[in-house]
């Protein structure tokens, strides 16, 4: 009797430790998938944020939206708002300039005249995908003064 007992026994403790192995199994199962999730999201906004601060340097030395629109534009992905208040560029996964791009790069343009020249705001939204939100966003303004080039 005490054989068959201790057979039990072994049964329970290897079941027991199947089931432990189980649980951590699923366990490490999400924590990958977590930061797999995540990483994908910090590459999503880091490219974003490239992307961005390549537009604020085309706004920095462009001195009209039709300035602009020529900087940013290559193999046709770039074009004007039809108020002519801006620019949509759009780019792909690698941010390679792609009209189909995953990236889309909204700029605005908007010259304020003062005293000594003129002010340029501009507000730069990066959006993926057909997302509404945008993955990063990003305020610049550039002063050209009177008279300079």
């Amino acid at each position: 009797m005490k054989r068959n007992g201790q057979i039990t026994a072994f049964y329970i403790e290897t079941l027991l430790l199947i089931v432990v192995f189980l649980a951590i199994i699923l366990v490490l199962t999400q924590v990958f998938g977590l930061a797999r999730q995540q990483t994908a999201a910090a590459r999503q906004l880091t490219d974003a944020v490239m992307l961005a601060g390549n537009a604020a340097e085309a706004v920095s030395i462009s001195e009209n939206c039709e300035e602009l629109l020529s900087l940013l534009n290559e193999n046709g992905n770039a074009s004007a708002r039809p108020d002519a208040s801006g620019v949509t560029a759009c780019y792909d996964d690698e941010k390679n300039p792609d009209p189909q791009g995953a990236y889309r790069v909204d700029v605005s343009w908007r010259p304020q005249k003062t005293a000594n020249g003129t002010m340029i705001s501009s507000v730069i939204l990066v959006h993926h995908g057909d997302a509404e939100k945008p993955v990063y966003r990003l305020k610049t303004a550039a002063f050209r003064e009177e008279g300079t080039p």
